[in-house]
């Protein structure tokens, strides 16, 4: 129908806006693009679930995706976002085995979804993308193994202290860390309860004000402080 959008044409634009596949050959440009989907993932809905067969491959068009580590008692654990132009899933699908993690939208997002085999195919045929992807792979690899190392050694309010710093300054022209109770328990594997009571004591304390869904730090000195010296017994 006239003034229809060609959705291969649409993914092939997508995908050289990505500084991950520049150089890509025009070949495999159109391959990966013909083998690519976008989807619309409401927020809470889950794009899988820990134990699932490792069958795609996601890039993050638009909105927020939330990475969650499930404990044997249910108990869920968010230890990675992805944000528009983040991939995630590639591990699975490349070592065979089933997801290690779920994965579900913290907000409406957009996914560009490519199927186990186009993305294997791909890897075979550009090895500077294999490359990017390993280099890529590595840095989440030691940003894993350094919230591993406070979720080790720091105590309750030395693992919350650094987690709002590293959010405010993910986005430091909002002024604000936009983030609930429950999200920031989930984030440092505490209860909820804990939280809210390091909050109340830090806002009396005037380091920071809250409000419905917010967070205004207001002495940064004092967390930076937590974060390094608040260590566990």
């Amino acid at each position: 129908m006239k003034g229809s959008t060609d959705p291969t044409s649409e993914v092939r634009a997508f995908l050289e806006q990505m500084p991950l596949f520049f150089n890509l050959s025009a070949t495999s440009l159109i391959t990966l693009a013909c083998s690519g989907k976008f989807i619309q993932v409401k927020k809470g809905q889950f794009i899988f679930y820990q134990s699932d067969p490792s069958d795609t491959w996601n890039i993050v068009r638009s909105g927020l995706v939330s990475i969650l580590l499930e404990s044997s008692d249910g108990r869920e654990m968010v230890i990675n976002e992805m944000r528009p132009g983040d991939f995630f899933g590639e591990v699975g699908v490349l070592t065979n085995h089933t997801r290690s993690t779920s994965a579900a939208a913290r907000i409406d997002s957009e996914l560009l979804v490519f199927p186990r085999q186009a993305f294997l195919g791909i890897i075979e045929a550009e090895p500077l993308l294999a490359r990017r992807l390993l280099e890529i792979t590595a840095n989440r690899l030691r940003s894993s193994s350094e919230r591993e190392s406070a979720l080790a050694f720091l105590n309750a309010q030395a693992r919350l202290a650094r987690l709002l710093l590293q959010l405010d300054k993910q986005e430091p022209d909002k002024g604000y860390v936009t983030i609930s109770q429950e999200e920031l328990a989930q984030r440092t594997g505490l209860i909820r309860q804990t939280v809210a009571k390091a909050l109340g004591r830090w806002r009396r304390a005037g380091w920071l004000i809250t409000g419905r869904g917010r967070i205004l730090l207001l002495k940064h000195a004092e967390f930076s402080r937590l974060e390094k010296e608040w260590l566990a017994e």
